[in-house]
């Protein structure tokens, strides 16, 4: 097929059985190559993956240890392995990081990240150190509700039921260096204990990270990114503990907590110049020792779970879910006419129930309901100007606190009904609907403008933009079939709808105000309500399988009635200009022999934008390139050696706005000694020299009349790992 006939192809589906409401996966994979063997249970509901009507990729511990061991970093090591999603950031964040070119539901053991306020760290999460596999899904899901326009990132952590019986230790060793510098080093420390005995079972793991400066292929150090906060100079600690305990043969009751902590601790900053006179020019840009913050970027998150499974609950099995989630992320200071950084807070608790049944042997239904309430809180710190501008933007001194959003409590309540109907031994139906409402309520806020005004003088009293309430209702659905052509091929053909309320916080408490200090217009609730966007999906997809082969394609299509439009401000705005996304996603391993295999994926996507009447291609800032990955491996008893490379293609935009290319090749390495194994990598081989495809999105939402070389961060150049890992 050629890529021109691909805008001719409007197919996709939307991947519903698996994880119903985002609860715990579980994986057995079989002793041949054939990877649509797995058997994929939700809530003890086995279902093979040959019998799912969905683009499912189950990513496991061994692939995720072989890249993550060998230096490859958590955001770059998911975009090798999943077709559908974007190229890493090699920042913090992960923003502009889509799958087939729309948001993703990112989750730790079925608990969201994703929240109201649309903060981009949902891979700054967990250390792979913790990670026993990762479910994929891609495409929208009615299922899940908001937030999985793109697909679904399930994260499955490990936990003492994994092992065989006894108590286990588990250690990894590993540092990384690209030799620049004595500043040009990371290393890693993680010890983890677990037992399986009879009844009970538990895990408990520490890990710590500590990176140092990052380099380019031209050995200077990278530009910390000053928009979503750099992954340089971070200390990163990953606390992680489970138990379990087997009430019965069919009840379990199941804990998990998490404390994770990544914070930011550098003497080196970006060089702005004296009076921030580089910030206008179009000079280079470098980074200087000198940098004094007291409190810089960081992230931390504590997460508390309850699982109670009962397979035998009047003929079908419940599983309940209770869970709490908070964290706080803070970045550093950003200079736009003020000097402020920001810090955000999320508290989250919900509940989530769950129950399988099969009425007749060919009937099975999935049912159930989910809560969620949500708290969300921020604020603004302003530094002295003065102080930073004469220290070239490298002192930072604190002059006070302003709320930065409007305060805003999220209720969310769902009910669904899931069935699937074997017509035949080959042929499945399935459908389903969702029924979905989320509650807003908005504090009165003024202005974040007034209120640093006030901090600065300002003896105006300035009245507050009122706050209130909205509400969305909305009934998803899907549905959809699959046929077996034969034991190792199957074609499926999906529809499903998604809804999402964009960013409250950045759309609502803007305003004009008089010099009387009273509000003369806003965005407020009453008058301004925000909207939601409807996208409709659909999916054909075929798939292969065998002891030496497996394969998928899948050709996709959504439609999304409305658009999200970020303003000069970075407040953001729904217009009317719908949205559609398709493509073709495909991925293919081959096994020549027991030792030797190779293959790939790529996602080749085009990205639309109708205004005025026409369609065009949508904004670089958010537009997905096309990609393509491809290996050959080699992997024996005592010896594996994985030689990979990926590439993002060319993107222009309606605007001429241009997202560049750009090729790594990586080779990963590892020998079984005789306690132990040593796992060696290098990436970024041919120390290519590139600009990350966040950095050229940051271009163009940040940069306006300043000098983008405030946003060039490099890719990082070829770098040098090793790991020695443990298990006892």
């Amino acid at each position: 097929m050629k890529l021109s006939q691909l805008n001719q192809i409007k197919f996709m589906l939307n991947p519903i059985v698996i994880g119903m409401l985002g609860l715990s996966l579980h994986v057995q994979a079989q002793t041949d190559h054939n990877e649509y063997a797995m058997v994929v249970t939700a809530n003890r509901s086995a279902q093979s993956i040959s019998d799912i009507a969905a683009t499912v990729l189950v990513i496991e511990k061994e692939q995720i240890e072989e890249q993550a061991k060998s230096g490859v970093e958590f955001k770059d090591l998911l975009a090798n392995l999943i077709p559908s999603l974007d190229v890493g950031s090699q920042s913090r964040s992960n923003a502009g990081q889509n799958m087939r070119g729309r948001s993703a539901l990112v989750m730790i053991d079925g608990i969201s990240l994703n929240s109201s306020r649309a903060i981009s760290r949902q891979f700054d999460a967990i250390n792979p150190f913790n990670i026993a596999r990762i479910e994929v899904v891609s495409g929208a899901s009615a299922m899940y509700g908001g937030g999985s326009l793109g697909g679904i990132i399930n994260i499955i952590t490990k936990k003492g039921s994994d092992d065989e019986e006894g108590a286990h230790y588990e250690a990894w060793l590993g540092a990384q260096s690209g030799f620049n510098s004595s500043e040009d080093s990371q290393y890693q420390v993680a010890q983890a204990y677990s037992f399986n005995k009879e009844k009970l079972d538990a895990r408990l793991s520490i890990s710590y990270e500590k990176t140092g400066g990052m380099y380019d292929s031209n050995g200077d150090m990278i530009l910390q990114d000053s928009t979503q906060t750099s992954s340089q100079y971070v200390s990163q600690f990953d606390v992680m503990g489970s138990i379990g305990y087997d009430i019965s043969d069919t009840k379990r009751l199941e804990l998990t907590a998490q404390l994770y902590n990544s914070g930011q601790d550098s003497e080196y900053g970006i060089d702005y110049g004296y009076g921030y006179s580089n910030y206008f020019t179009t000079d280079e840009i470098d980074m200087v020792k000198g940098y004094e913050l007291d409190e810089q970027a960081k992230t931390t998150r504590y997460m508390l779970a309850a699982n109670y499974i009962d397979s035998k609950f009047y003929n079908q099995t419940m599983n309940i879910q209770l869970f709490t989630r908070y964290e706080s992320l803070r970045f550093n200071p950003f200079y736009a006419g003020t000097l402020s950084a920001s810090e955000q807070n999320t508290t989250v608790v919900g509940s989530k129930f769950v129950f399988t049944a099969k009425p007749t042997n060919k009937l099975s239904l999935v049912y159930g309901a989910d809560a969620e309430f949500e708290q969300f809180d921020a604020t603004q710190t302003y530094y002295d100007t003065t102080t930073a501008a004469i220290s070239n933007g490298l002192v930072l001194n604190s002059v006070g606190e302003t709320d930065r959003y409007p305060g805003i409590d999220t209720l969310s309540l769902a009910a669904f009904l899931q069935a699937d109907y074997d017509l035949s031994d080959a042929f499945n139906v399935h459908a389903g609907v969702r029924y979905q409402y989320s509650y807003i309520s908005v504090d009165d806020f003024v202005d974040v403008e007034q209120q640093y005004a006030s901090l600065a003088g300002d003896t105006t009293d300035y009245d507050a933009i009122e706050g209130g309430s909205n509400s969305y209702s909305n009934t998803l659905f899907n549905v959809g079939a699959l046929y077996k052509l034969n034991k190792q091929q199957q074609v499926w053909v999906n529809f499903s709808q998604g809804f999402e309320i964009p960013d409250s916080a950045k759309y609502y408490g803007q305003g004009d105000y008089n010099d009387d200090g009273s509000v003369a217009s806003s965005t407020n609730v009453s008058d301004n309500p925000l909207e939601g966007i409807k996208t409709n999906s659909i999916e054909l997809g075929w798939r292969l399988s065998n002891e030496s082969l497996y394969t998928q394609l899948t050709a996709y299509y959504s439609l999304s009635d409305k658009k999200i439009e970020a303003q000069d401000d970075y407040s953001i705005e729904v217009v009317d200009d719908k949205v559609r996304i398709y493509g073709l996603e495909a991925q293919l391993d081959y096994y020549l022999t027991d030792a030797l295999h190779a293959g790939g994926n790529f996602n080749y996507i085009m990205s639309e934008t109708k205004e005025d009447g026409k369609w065009g291609n949508l904004d670089a800032t958010s537009a997905s390139p096309s990609k393509l990955t491809a290996y050959i491996s080699w992997q024996q008893d005592l010896y594996n050696t994985r030689l990979q490379t990926s590439q993002m293609f060319d993107y222009t935009d309606a605007d001429d706005n241009d997202l560049e290319g750009y090729n790594t090749v990586d080779l990963l390495a590892g020998v079984q000694l005789p306690v132990g194994k040593l796992q060696f990598g290098i990436t970024n081989l041919l120390n290519t020299e590139y600009q990350t495809l966040w950095s050229q999105r940051a271009v163009y939402y940040y940069g306006g009349s300043v000098n983008e070389n405030l946003f060039n961060f490099e890719g990082q150049g070829r770098t040098y790992s090793v790991n020695y890992n443990v298990k006892f």
